[in-house]
């Protein structure tokens, strides 16, 4: 029989991680995460912040206006609202493809309401706004003034694309 005062030491290695687990912190951060559209055009992947897109809509007649800039095919009639069309592929620098199959995303940015032509909706994604990256400092043109970040997804980096910096870009 042991005395009172001396413990086996089972009960010291109890104690021992008892005593640990008393002084671990613990520390349970929410860090703060952003909703973002993935989305195909031209072959590649590009994303919107998802509080930018109010909608994706199958592919619909446009209806084509003279004199309007290249990068704007035309109009379509949204539940009663005339929207403009832009064909966001311009400014990137690549070729169209098939109109018919295409989908296009209602951007809204305060005043700004457009419709945007995109192939595919890949994915709707909440990530951690942390996860965001700068751009990439070799974008050139119009691509540079669009991207606002980098983001992995899927083992790919994606440009994210800020709206408002598109109306910007019409506006002028």
């Amino acid at each position: 029989m042991l005395p009172f005062d001396v413990k086996p030491k089972s009960e010291h290695v109890v104690d021992e991680l008892k005593k640990r687990q008393r002084t671990k912190e613990i520390v349970d951060v929410e860090e703060e995460r952003v909703k973002v559209v993935i989305f195909m055009c031209s072959g590649n992947r590009y994303a919107f912040y998802g509080a930018d897109i109010r909608e994706i809509l199958p592919a619909c007649d446009i209806c084509w206006v003279p004199c309007l800039p290249e990068y704007i095919p035309g109009l379509i009639n949204v539940r009663g609202d005339i929207e403009s069309v832009i064909d966001i592929s311009y400014f990137f620098g690549e070729e169209l493809t098939d109109q018919g199959t295409r989908l296009i995303a209602m951007a809204v940015r305060g005043d700004f309401h457009s419709g945007v032509i995109i192939d595919a909706i890949q994915d709707v994604v909440d990530i951690p706004l942390s996860t965001i990256q700068p751009p990439l400092a070799t974008l050139n043109g119009a691509a540079r003034d669009l991207v606002i970040g980098e983001i992995a997804y899927a083992g790919e980096t994606i440009s994210l694309l800020d709206v408002g910096k598109l109306a910007a870009l019409i506006a002028l």
